[in-house]
């Protein structure tokens, strides 16, 4: 179960046609203050960064999760431009059968397909290196053009539940299922 043994998160790389993805980093705290906003939040779990204050635990926690090969938190760059800023994509609770993929894109790159890119891109690596049942992709039932990236991988809804937020918004989740031989 979970990562093969030789990988290390730390040092993971994943790259497409117009993006590449590496982990995490403290140089990370100001394009996510400035693209973490209340619209790109609306149908997200944690708030939208006020200040840096609100990022640098986030990036904290995302560097022990890769050092302790648990979580594989990455930023998307431009391939042409790596100074350029995407967003953030993530493989989360790698140490149960069921981990956990998460993204958020900023604002100026939507609607560009970059979300369904980065997506099937973890995949294809999580379907190569972590042995697991299938992939979980939660995603508020209101987010329609999230919804397409999972439906898009042939995932299936299997799970509805509600989840408030930290600051008492309510989502109402859909619970994709991604499975590692459809990927």
């Amino acid at each position: 179960m979970g990562l093969r043994q030789d990988i290390q998160l730390i040092d993971v790389e994943i790259g497409t046609e117009r993006l590449v993805f590496r982990p995490i980093d403290i140089v990370d705290i100001e394009p996510i203050t400035r693209e973490f906003t209340d619209e790109i939040t609306r149908y997200m779990y944690p708030p939208a960064a006020r200040s840096s204050m609100d990022v640098a635990p986030f990036i904290a926690d995302s560097l022990e999760g890769l050092g302790n090969n648990t979580n594989l938190q990455l930023v998307a760059v431009l391939r042409e431009n790596p100074d350029n800023f995407v967003g953030c994509i993530g493989l989360h609770k790698l140490r149960t059968r069921t981990p956990e993929l998460g993204i958020w894109i900023a604002k100026r790159f939507h609607r560009q397909g970059l979300g369904l890119e980065a997506i099937e891109a973890l995949c294809d690596w999580a379907a190569s290196e972590i042995d697991c049942d299938y992939l979980r992709y939660p995603v508020d039932r209101a987010n329609a053009r999230s919804r397409r990236i999972p439906e898009a991988l042939g995932g299936e809804i299997e799970d509805e539940y509600d989840l408030i937020t930290p600051d008492g918004r309510t989502l109402n989740i859909v619970e994709y299922r991604i499975y590692p031989d459809t990927i």
